[in-house]
């Protein structure tokens, strides 16, 4: 008799604690996800807004500088609530934009703009955005 309650107390235990289990994935896929969301849209926004900004680096630098340093802080603010493969694709935008910014800053300082160092950083954005969309 106590062996069949030992037993019974057991497995009532271990069902208590996958029904934890299954409600602790069930909140990490809920937040995995609205971090996918959040990383996707800020990536994208950046995405569109850094184009604008390098269009505008021979223009108006100051304007460029501007827009690229709120890319990035947008970009660094993500970055900070996410963890794994989409928060190292979130850093490398981030570090992307980084470069951009130097261009910016090196326009506004009356440098000629390394345009090899522009294409670069463009094409490693684009690339984190496009890994963000495939993760999520």
């Amino acid at each position: 008799m106590r062996t069949l309650l030992v037993t019974s107390t057991l497995v009532a235990a271990v069902g208590l604690l996958g029904a934890c289990s299954e409600a602790e994935d069930a909140v990490r896929g809920a937040a995995r996800d609205a971090g996918c969301a959040a990383a996707q849209r800020v990536a994208d926004q950046a995405e569109r807004t850094a184009r604008d900004a390098v269009a505008d680096i021979g223009a108006d630098p100051q304007a460029a500088r501007r827009e690229l340093e709120g890319v990035r802080d947008a970009l660094r603010a993500a970055e900070a609530g996410l963890s794994g493969e989409t928060g190292a694709q979130v850093e490398r935008a981030r570090d992307a934009v980084d470069a951009l910014l130097v261009q910016a800053r090196r326009a506004a300082d009356g440098t000629r703009v390394d345009d090899r160092a522009v294409d670069d950083a463009e094409r490693r954005l684009d690339d984190a955005v496009g890994e963000i969309t495939t993760i999520c």
